[in-house]
């Protein structure tokens, strides 16, 4: 059967590219959703399944040369439809109407029609008709009903169970199931408005587990967070059901306690304590934690959740730095303390590069001979604007912050450097002591730096020392061994410095192969007239030389001081009896090379 728009142009039918439009248009008709129909002479000429479908017939074939007045009610009817629509398709309009049609069973429906004259200048070319079957989407509305009441039922259902499990990750914690920072934030929140309004208490305590990391580093993740559940299962049974206990991550903790003033937070750290240290069996594993606590009081320290959880962190960091395993309240000295430590921080982070840090020199004598056989190298920061910062002040915050690693690189790098000038020109072969901090030492590519600088510098290892405190080594020995015995294997010397304020052992010594012990300046202070710092001072001698190691005493100030330490068999000696630490160019003029007294 040719196709009716091949009639409109008769004379293009048989082209290919005809052809091909006629099959796209077939294609883009028979994809419709709704019934098209082309009719010419009462005579439906072709239509789409769809059309088909609507008549409740298998294909188009079946509907093509139909009459299309059989398609409607009665004659009646379908001569009132061309008497409506002739007006609207005469002009060139589409006509849109709402009929009833019949299906090829007799059956009666509803459709939308919507015709238009496919020439509105000759209309025996015929028209085109779009068929939206009402019956059909009325029924398949009520069926689409039908089932999408027990569909939106399950939706809902699903959907509040989805809001609840939603609503319970963001608030709380997954492995403790704890409130997290975000309800607790909203409790918080809550609570000090209550407290404002009742003129009641409240307190707000910072915990944190002691050496908690020791715990996932040696025993792994697994057994950590087994802890963890068993120590928020433990801080939940020591509070009222009122109080809140959150998890803000890792091994941080905060107890909400409205009501509780500065006698019930301290009720309740004595409590967290005791439940705390109850060993705890995990797997084969019997394990005790002590907490360090920061405690801070509503109104007094803050007057909004966000400060008062600052200000029981601050006190947390107190209470750690106090011996660990106790609690402290808040106080404005720490405040002014920690705004103190961040203008320390921001200002450190330009200190390098705005060439702000300078290192100085202390002579180091040998006291047999009365002469300079090396220096150590101390860490000065001249600040534009904070003046001079003590070593003691900022170090510890360049510790904290990380600072620590590129300011000690960079005082490892100046301090050799400053050495090979010394070499070069001429004076006494020094050796150069720099102090090494605990976070540097943790660093496994530590050993690969201080080669690499050593070969830059052209400085034989043997004529560096790096000192380490006591209690870097104890916090994390297995790191400590492993990068000593890789500096040793290099010629690096190893000291100990302060000895005897900490908690190094006899085996520790022997294990880090240290080569010289510098015995801390407290001892050295009061040797004129304290007989235990006496006792003491020659003891460490005694057993340095029984251990075959050196020894340096520092803070020497007094020629009763350095009488005494010749006496005892004291190797080298420093302080300010010999020379304060001084910069490069004025310990050249003044002391290298010179006897000392």
């Amino acid at each position: 059967m040719s196709h009716p728009l091949a009639a409109l142009a008769p004379g293009l039918a048989s082209s290919t590219a005809l052809q091909r439009i006629l099959r796209e248009q077939q294609a883009l008709l028979d994809s419709a959703g709704v019934g098209i129909a082309f009719i010419r002479n009462r005579t439906v000429l072709r239509c789409n399944q769809h059309c088909a479908n609507i008549f409740g017939l298998a294909s188009p074939e079946e509907v093509v040369g139909r009459s299309s007045e059989g398609l409607h009610p009665s004659r009646d009817a379908f001569r009132e439809l061309g008497r409506a629509a002739f007006p609207d398709l005469s002009r060139g309009l589409a006509y849109r109407t709402k009929r009833q049609l019949r299906r090829s069973d007799g059956r009666l429906f509803w459709a939308h029609l919507t015709g238009r004259l496919i020439n509105p200048h000759d209309s025996g070319e015929g028209s085109l008709w779009i068929i939206d079957d009402i019956d059909a989407q009325r029924h398949a509305r009520a069926l689409l009903d039908s089932a999408m009441v027990s569909r939106l039922q399950r939706e809902i259902e699903d959907r509040r169970s989805d809001q609840e499990r939603i609503y319970r990750m963001a608030h709380y914690d997954a492995l403790t199931q704890l409130p997290n920072r975000v309800l607790l934030a909203e409790r918080g929140e809550e609570a000090i408005r209550l407290a404002q309004e009742n003129g009641t208490p409240l307190a707000v305590m910072f915990l944190d587990l002691d050496n908690f990391k020791h715990v996932n580093d040696s025993l792994g993740h697994r057994v950590g967070d087994a802890l963890l559940v068993e120590i928020a299962r433990r801080l939940q049974g020591t509070v009222r059901e009122r109080d809140t206990v959150a998890r803000l991550g890792g091994d941080e903790f905060v107890l909400l306690l409205p009501r509780a003033n500065a006698q019930g937070a301290e009720r309740v750290a004595a409590k967290m304590q005791e439940a705390a240290m109850q060993p705890v069996q995990v797997g084969h594993h019997e394990l005790s934690l002590a907490l360090s606590m920061g405690i801070a009081l509503f109104p007094e320290h803050g007057s909004d959740f966000e400060t008062l959880i600052q200000c029981a962190d601050t006190a947390m960091y107190r209470a750690k730095a106090g011996g660990r395993n106790n609690y402290c309240f808040f106080t404005p000295q720490m405040q002014e303390q920690s705004a103190r430590a961040l203008q320390l921080t921001n200002a450190l982070r330009r200190a390098l590069e705005r060439n702000q840090l300078s290192l100085h020199y202390q002579p180091q004598v040998a006291l047999p001979t009365g002469r300079v056989h090396g220096v150590e190298a101390l860490l000065r920061w001249n600040h534009p604007e904070l003046g001079s910062v003590s070593p003691a002040e900022f170090i510890p915050v360049a510790e904290d912050s990380g600072l620590i690693l590129p300011i000690g690189e960079w005082v490892l790098r100046t301090a050799l450097a400053q050495l090979q000038a010394w070499h070069a020109a001429g004076l006494p072969r020094l050796t150069m002591a720099v102090n090494l901090s605990a976070t540097q030492l943790r660093q496994p590519q530590l050993p690969q730096m201080v080669e690499h600088l050593l070969h830059e510098h052209r400085i034989a290892a043997h004529m560096l020392e790096l000192e380490l405190t006591e209690n870097v080594a104890v916090d994390d020995p297995h790191t400590a061994i492993a990068s000593m015995e890789q500096l040793h294997t290099m010629g690096v010397r190893l000291s100990m410095d302060d000895f005897g304020t900490g908690y190094s052992s006899l085996s520790q010594l022997k294990r880090f192969q240290i080569y010289r012990l510098k015995i801390d300046q407290s001892f050295v202070r009061d040797l004129d007239h304290d007989g235990n710092d006496r006792a003491i001072v020659s003891a460490i001698i005694r057993m340095a030389q029984a251990l075959g190691m050196r020894t340096t005493a520092e803070g020497v100030e007094t020629a009763d001081q350095l009488a005494f330490l010749r006496e005892q068999g004291c190797d080298e000696a420093q302080g300010y009896y010999f020379s304060r630490p001084l910069p490069a160019a004025e310990l050249e003029r003044h002391r290298l090379g010179c006897q000392a007294a």
